[in-house]
């Protein structure tokens, strides 16, 4: 999953992010042209929408004063907000 949460701005905003669980930055992931479906492809879990993915990035980023994520941050992030639908606040 690292190597697609780090080119994710590369990706189509619409398309669709699968991955195998557990979801791990060492997970296997692929895009998707789908936007609409949540379905499992091949083997593969729906993780979330690449739009959402980069906006759950900008917030970690804009909670911790502009810091730059490392991939495993970005995937923490991205996997928080998969299972919990909330985003990867640090404690005040």
């Amino acid at each position: 999953m690292g190597e697609v949460i780090e080119r994710l701005a590369e990706f189509n905003r619409e398309h669709t992010i699968y991955a195998a669980k557990p979801w791990t930055v060492d997970s296997e992931a692929r895009v998707q042209q789908d936007p609409h479906s949540t379905a499992p492809l091949d083997g593969l879990d729906y993780l979330l929408d690449v739009y959402t993915a980069l906006d759950v990035i900008e917030v970690w980023s804009e909670h911790r004063d502009g810091a730059r994520p490392t991939i495993a941050e970005r995937c923490a992030a991205v996997v928080c907000y998969a299972n919990h639908d909330d985003y990867l606040i640090p404690d005040q």
